[in-house]
């Protein structure tokens, strides 16, 4: 499954945090009861209060919490929802869901923090929740969370390596790996919804741009796109060349393939956009933007007429912001981490140089050559 992947390439230092952290959390987290009289699924009736857990401090895998949250309000208009996230970005991304009432952010570091970690786990269990949902594979602290709550129905999926304290466990689906969709799945599955799954429809990410954001990111990408340009460029192709580890390319990558893409593309206006620690990875050769606000860049993004970049949390934003968003494979698994949403692209990368890799990004574009935000459907 993807995050047994992701999981495998842990480093030892990595591992040993997380063993520490587990042990922490053990300690202050308290045993769980469950009630006799549970109905076989999740009532659609008398759900009121919903607490959401996921703790990855990745800005990728908290957006694709999105699907689900849209798949709650869809499920349960009526309700609240609390997230607890270990991304620091989380309050922001979710900041224009009407239901969600407050993100809660976890101590980058249990074992420095022990204080503040039991004042949240505190909290949690004073809240009376009517439903947690621990909504993917094997993070113990996603479980260990749903476990303090106390709520009265807890879901979420069993395994080998992450069991109990759930009163709907669902065993971990062999016709769905994709973790945008494993979180709707299970609250689907466990709410006894018919029907079959190979055959659902699923929510997209969804940053929630209001109309102000995409104005003010339409403003601030013209005006980029008119510093380097000498003439207006039919459409913008935004790239964002930096990804984490053995996911990264070099700089001479992504010059070989941008050359490709402009010959192909040439009244197309090429834009960097620039990674968090604020410096040009492609030397300074085409015009840049860079926010630090991840709504801000988002607001950049939607208006893009395609988005390019190897697989990272950016990726997962673009396609949440709604503009067409190409990524790049070459190590994650793609099954389960793919760019997710109709309109976006997924290029294997393995094995290819960058040439092969501009050629197999043209061909899966087709005939949908990028095209002006404005002029495609919304």
């Amino acid at each position: 499954m993807p995050n047994e992947i992701r999981h495998s390439n842990d480093s030892p230092a990595k591992s040993l945090r997380r063993r520490v952290a587990r042990w922490f959390s053990r300690r202050l987290a308290p045993e769980s009861t469950i009630a006799a009289d549970l109905p076989e699924h999740v009532p659609a009736r008398g759900i009121h209060r919903i607490l959401v857990c996921r703790a990855t401090r990745t800005l990728g895998e908290t957006l694709l919490l999105s699907p689900l949250l849209q798949e709650i309000e869809a499920r349960f208009p009526g309700a609240e929802v609390d997230i607890v996230s270990g991304c620091g970005a989380a309050p922001a991304l979710f900041a224009r869901y009407a239901q969600v009432r407050r993100v809660s952010v976890l101590p980058r570091s249990i074992a420095r923090a022990p204080l503040r970690y039991r004042r949240m786990l505190a909290e949690l269990r004073g809240a009376k929740y009517d439903l947690a949902i621990d909504p993917y594979l094997l993070s113990h602290s996603d479980r260990l969370l749903v476990r303090t709550s106390q709520a009265r129905f807890r879901i979420g999926f069993d395994g080998p390596k992450k069991s109990g304290h759930l009163t709907h466990a669902l065993a971990a689906p062999r016709d769905e790996e994709h973790a945008a969709k494993l979180p709707v799945y299970l609250l689907r599955k466990t709410m006894g919804v018919g029907g079959d799954a190979a055959t659902w429809t699923y929510p997209e990410l969804d940053l929630h741009l209001c109309a102000a954001e995409r104005e003010q990111g339409c403003e601030s990408l013209r005006a980029v796109v008119a510093s380097g340009a000498p003439a207006q460029p039919r459409a913008t192709i935004g790239v964002y060349a930096f990804a984490t580890g053995v996911k990264n390319y070099p700089r001479e990558w992504w010059q070989r393939l941008l050359a490709v893409l402009a010959a192909r593309y040439p009244d197309h206006a090429i834009v960097e956009i620039v990674p968090g620690f604020g410096r040009s990875l492609l030397d300074d050769a085409y015009p840049a933007y860079f926010s630090s606000d991840i709504r801000k860049l988002g607001g950049v993004l939607a208006n893009l007429s395609l988005y390019v970049s190897a697989d990272c949390g950016i990726m997962h934003l673009a396609a949440a912001s709604g503009a067409p968003t190409v990524g790049i494979f070459s190590v994650t698994d793609i099954p389960g981490w793919s760019v997710y949403g109709a309109r976006n692209h997924t290029i294997d990368a393995r094995g290819l140089d960058a040439a092969q890799t501009a050629a197999a990004l043209i061909a899966a574009l087709g005939e949908d050559s990028p095209t002006p935000a404005n002029a495609r459907p919304q």
